[in-house]
């Protein structure tokens, strides 16, 4: 392993982390992080990129039994107090833009920061044990705070949300937390900045095993969360989140938002109706009564409530998509990783999978969105696909693949052959000749793999998403759904122009029919 040419890259090795971590968990490009890390480049102050840094490294050092950030940051800033996870972010964020880019000095013989970073460096290598989380500890739930906090605005709104996080991640045994919101959502959704850093906070609420039910209006339209929507998707599929949707909430109801912990804690946001947000204050509560009190009201909501998704969709369908057609002029997303089915009707893939009679009839039944061709949209509604040019590279120098999806939905292994994905290129060639509403992108696989889930989307109409080898739902007529076609939009709008041309499709596809034809495939067109 190369000796760390500076600060940056030093505090990494310390951190237990190399530069791709640091490109999986930022989204950063390899080359991007390299520089970083000898020093061509520095991070700028006040750039996106130094705070999700210093978040990362933040976490890593939390994970440590023995963190050291601390020890790194009191070597540079001996006179300042670093004692709130505030403070210490501040300071990071400081140290990073200003001597993260600057070389090490490599004088073990003398203290100082130096000798601190090479004694820790040594210390680390020879244990790998000190680089493992911390186990669980052995103790009874931490105690909670008994004086009730009450914050005004909506900064307190926010700030008293991430607090609540907090307590819940103090606890040493999973919890779950019961959400119900009869208007008021936009506080935390609206901001799209806080809604990011909002959703990376439960994301670490849920890897800890924490689950969430939230009741919310159906009426109620989001807006400006397309940061938010996708994470949502995934931790509904991983069983994190689930949702439910109610209509008889008090008209006249002060209270705007109620979490709660059953015989922990729960949080009211409410409105003194002043007529701005200085009316809007958060109260944090503590006592049996009052918790009881809130997790009777919101267990009443979530009895008498309809769930939002459905859940397990490929296993147990149930009915749920029967009678769904998207609308030939709403723009249609398809991120997967192999084009399967979506280029042309039910005809084909029952040909290219050999599905019998009795399976064509069930998938057009219950999963009939999923096979709507190309040909059925309007010229003026955008039609997107997204797929993994790896897998499309792997699968043609095997002479057959399964299909994941309908391997789930039929219960058996459906079996795709070679010529058939072969035939499906070609069809995807002739398909962008014709369509011009048709944009094909294909991306490598450590990019698709940021993307977490495959989707289908259409319009406000319905929504599929899955995860390999995992969990799939969906959600129809729903106002979200418009919110998730917004988050596709956002995740195809990301990818650099030149990666969606068309010609450029065409040639990639042209070099895996060339390819093809060397195999021995047949090449129709």
């Amino acid at each position: 392993m190369s000796e760390p040419k500076t600060n940056f890259a030093m505090l990494l090795r310390l951190l237990g982390a190399r530069p791709r971590d640091v490109c999986e968990a930022v989204g950063a490009d390899k080359s991007l992080v390299s520089r970083w890390t000898n020093g061509k480049q520095k991070l700028m102050p006040g750039h996106g990129w130094v705070d999700k840094v210093a978040d990362y490294l933040l976490m890593l050092d939390g994970r440590l039994k023995e963190p050291v950030l601390s020890e790194v940051l009191a070597a540079y800033y001996p006179e300042d107090v670093l004692d709130t996870p505030t403070l210490r972010k501040e300071a990071l964020l400081g140290w990073l833009t200003t001597v993260g880019h600057l070389p090490v000095q490599h004088q073990p013989g003398e203290n100082g920061l130096v000798g601190l970073m090479m004694a820790k460096a040594a210390q680390f290598a020879a244990s790998k044990e000190s680089l493992d989380p911390a186990p669980a500890q052995k103790k009874p739930n931490q105690p909670l705070p008994m004086r009730n906090a009450v914050v005004y605005g909506k900064a307190g709104v926010q700030g008293s949300a991430l607090q609540f996080i907090d307590l819940i991640m103090q606890q040493t045994e999973p919890q779950d937390i019961l959400y119900a919101c009869p208007e008021g959502l936009d506080m935390y959704t609206r901001d799209e900045k806080f809604g990011a850093v909002l959703m990376d906070r439960m994301m670490e609420m849920f890897a800890a095993g924490h689950t969430l039910s939230v009741v919310l209006r159906t009426d109620y339209k989001m807006t400006d969360v397309s940061a938010f929507s996708g994470r949502w998707l995934v931790a509904h599929l991983l069983g994190y989140v689930k949702s439910y949707y109610f209509d008889e909430f008090h008209k006249s109801y002060d209270d705007k938002m109620m979490a709660v912990v059953e015989g922990r804690m729960a949080m009211k946001v409410a409105d003194s109706k002043q007529g701005d947000d200085s009316g809007i204050y958060t109260a944090i509560y503590f006592d049996g009564p009052t918790v009881a009190e809130v997790w009777g009201e919101c267990s009443d909501y979530r009895k008498r409530s309809k769930q939002r998704f459905r859940y397990h969709l490929f296993e147990q369908p149930d009915g749920y998509l029967r009678g769904v057609v998207p609308l030939p002029d709403r723009a249609h997303y398809r991120f997967a990783r192999l084009p399967h089915f979506g280029l042309a009707g039910m005809d084909r893939a029952q040909e290219d999978f050999g599905l019998s009679a009795e399976e064509r009839e069930r998938l057009l039944e219950d999963f009939g969105p999923l096979f709507v061709p190309v040909a059925f949209f309007e010229a003026q509604a955008p039609v997107r696909h997204l797929y993994c040019e790896n897998d499309i590279e792997d699968a043609l120098l095997k002479s057959r693949h399964v299909c994941p999806e309908l391997s789930t939905i039929c219960g058996r292994r459906v079996i795709m052959a070679t010529q058939a994905l072969v035939d499906q290129l070609v069809l995807m060639k002739r398909a962008l000749e014709e369509h011009k509403n048709l944009e094909v992108c294909f991306l490598p696989d450590n990019q698709f793999k940021r993307l977490t889930l495959q989707i289908v989307c259409w319009g406000d109409v319905v929504a599929i998403g899955w995860i390999d080898r995992g969990k799939s739902t969906a959600c129809k007529d729903y106002t979200n759904t418009n919110a998730l076609t917004g988050f596709c939009e956002s995740v195809w709008d990301r990818i650099p122009g030149m990666l969606k041309g068309r010609s450029l499709a065409i040639r990639k596809i042209n070099t895996w029919l060339k390819k093809a034809k060397k195999y021995g495939y047949a090449v129709n067109g």
